[in-house]
């Protein structure tokens, strides 16, 4: 009798030799599960001879060395020391009609699982196919114009016929609805080849139970099976999309025909998924980003605007139009332009206050602001400067056309009639820069030509051309 069909008839009558597991896996590979310590196999699909030329009865219970051949453990334990995905071999250690194998490993607490793959489908240029969508995942400028790039690359490199999206959406799911329990699961990305094949056994030796959580070979859960046969899919592929909470996003492919995709394509799907993701988060943060940058310029802009404006008649206050009095001078003396100041007073503005109110008062200095405003240029200063007073900064201006900007001012302000005060009126002195002059000289001088206007019947201007 054969050496291999002794081990298995042993294995059906001694539980202690092998049991026939539970759990199965998809047919196009194998699944091998080491303990740890790499002493010796505890698991084998039932179709490891087509890959190592051993039944699982036979590989059960040998170490990894007698089962893959010293080299093949030296290199996989290199290739999980150094963070692999897998390494490949060029033929199977089973002589099989196969392309090459890739062996893939996953650490699973008490177990090392070792699966093995076909090589076929990989023929094609890989790197420049990564770098090429990898750029353009890179460029995209929006998350919709990434979620349209990384479509079109998973179509491109799977050949599938769909491929959706889904993300959570205010606690349900957009686009497609997936079974819960898949789309709140903690394992990895799915592939599945073919759901309409046969799956194979796994066989086990005893002791703890090994965990394929992680296996690329596990079968689809029974609800996501009942989804894809209502879309008549056969072959499916589900990347986890790595993106930040709430909830998890992945992406489904699907096709209904059978189709395999050798573990090198996906891992490169699998990059581009977790670039895209990487890609999305920037353009998060860079959105939110700008969006604080612009909320602090706006709240920056009304701080300065509280700052520097008089909250009763809206014009500049007495700390801003020192500013532009003091940059306004300084531009005139570089250039030897002619600057001139107008300063005027609400003439019995006291008497209005006492008769009338405040309130009246308030009303009278808001108007006056109004009316002057409207006889100045978008290059001339209206400033409060204190109680009753205002202050003008007229750049470019000498002192003769002042004089008559002031004249102007004064008339039509006499004109006006504020109920219930009636007419109100103004004294205006005006004062144009002189050599050397500092903003204090040059005010100075505008006050004591208001004064000038009071002491000469008031609801006048008077000017001081230099030093009095």
């Amino acid at each position: 009798m054969p050496d291999s069909l002794e081990r298995e008839l042993d294995a059906s009558v001694c539980p202690s030799a092998a049991v026939a597991a539970s759990g199965a896996i998809q047919p196009h590979g194998c699944v091998i599960g080491f303990d740890n310590g790499w002493r010796e196999v505890c698991l084998a699909s039932a179709n490891l001879s087509r890959f190592f030329g051993l039944s699982p009865a036979e590989a059960l219970g040998r170490s990894p060395e007698r089962v893959l051949g010293l080299d093949g453990v030296i290199a996989l334990q290199e290739a999980l020391a150094a963070g692999s995905p897998g390494i490949a071999l060029p033929t199977s250690c089973g002589g099989a009609d196969l392309p090459g194998l890739h062996l893939s490993l996953q650490a699973t607490g008490r177990h090392v699982v070792l699966t093995g793959e076909p090589l076929e489908g990989t023929a094609h240029d890989l790197p420049g196919f990564g770098c090429s969508w990898g750029a353009r995942l890179a460029q995209a400028d929006s998350a919709s114009e990434l979620d349209a790039r990384l479509r079109q690359a998973l179509l491109a490199l799977t050949g599938f016929e769909s491929c959706t999206l889904v993300r959570p959406e205010h606690g349900c799911l957009a686009s497609e609805r997936l079974p819960g329990a898949v789309y709140h699961s903690d394992g990895p990305s799915l592939w599945l080849a073919d759901t309409r094949a046969g799956p194979v056994e796994l066989w086990t030796a005893p002791g703890p139970h090994v965990e394929l959580t992680s296996c690329p070979l596990r079968l689809a859960p029974p609800a996501l099976g009942h989804w894809l046969a209502d879309r008549q899919a056969r072959a499916a592929l589900i990347l986890d999309l790595h993106e930040a909470p709430p909830g998890r996003s992945l992406a489904i492919c699907w096709d209904r025909r059978p189709r395999y995709l050798a573990p090198p394509v996906r891992h490169l799907l699998l990059q581009l998924a977790q670039m895209a993701a990487l890609r999305r988060t920037l353009l998060h943060e860079t959105q939110r980003t700008r969006h604080r940058y612009r909320l602090l310029h706006e709240r920056n802009t009304r701080l300065q605007r509280l700052a520097y404006t008089d909250p009763l008649t809206q014009l500049a206050n007495r700390h801003r139009i020192e500013q532009v009095l003091d940059t306004e001078l300084a531009l005139a003396s570089r250039n030897e332009a002619p600057l001139a100041v107008l300063l005027f007073d609400i003439d019995h503005f006291k008497s209005i206050n006492d008769t009338h109110g405040h309130e009246t008062g308030d009303r009278v200095l808001y108007r006056i602001a109004r009316q002057a405003q409207s006889h100045l240029r978008d290059s001339d200063h209206l400033g409060r400067w204190g109680g009753e007073e205002f202050i003008v900064v007229v750049p470019g201006c000498e002192l003769p056309r002042a004089r008559e900007l002031a004249w102007r001012m004064c008339r039509t302000l006499a004109q006006c009639r504020i109920a219930p005060v009636g007419q109100v009126t103004a004294s205006f002195g005006v004062a144009s820069r002189q050599p050397g002059d500092s903003c204090r000289v040059l005010v100075r001088r505008a006050d004591q030509a208001m004064y000038l206007a009071k002491q000469a019947g008031r609801a006048c201007v008077r000017s001081l051309a230099g030093a009095s």
